[in-house]
């Protein structure tokens, strides 16, 4: 029983979307966090009620990473994150891009859910900060998830 537990979790822990959905919520939630004083935060007079919408949005990046690699994974192949070309690294990042672009849309002209104090994208009145956030860390969480997991196949 408590091998089968351990096979269990080293094939979770070596699966590409564990590693893609953590890589993802350290990155993306540093950068959150750095961001955040550009915002204008609506109902939320607390600093624990905006670490938890931070927390909420960072869960967020992390399933909007998984959701675009199993995409790309419908069309290629599942461990493409192995060997990836510059155009499936493109695709992945526009993926997530695409879905941030019209997400801000929503969150800040229909939903309210806070406005941007500086930083507005011209014509659009979003903030350029997420935008910038899905062009610079989704590369970066391809490259480390996939030098931990060949990293973590070795050893093994």
């Amino acid at each position: 029983m408590r091998r089968l537990l351990a096979n269990w979790v080293v094939w979770i822990l070596a699966a590409p979307e564990t590693n893609l959905f953590l890589f993802s919520f350290l990155f993306h939630f540093v950068y959150e966090v750095w961001q955040s004083p550009y915002f204008d935060f609506y109902q939320m007079p607390s600093l624990a009620d905006k670490v938890n919408y931070i927390t909420h949005c960072t869960v967020g990046d992390g399933i909007i990473t998984v959701i675009c690699y199993w995409l790309i994974s419908w069309w290629c192949r599942r461990y493409w994150i192995l060997r990836p070309t510059w155009k499936l690294t493109i695709l992945f990042t526009g993926l997530g891009w695409l879905y941030t672009f019209s997400s801000e849309i929503y969150r800040v002209h229909i939903a309210k859910l806070y406005s941007v104090s500086a930083l507005a994208v011209p014509g659009v009145g979003i903030s350029w900060l997420p935008l910038l956030q899905w062009v610079i860390l989704p590369p970066l969480v391809l490259s480390f998830a996939r030098r931990y997991m060949l990293g973590y196949r070795n050893s093994s």
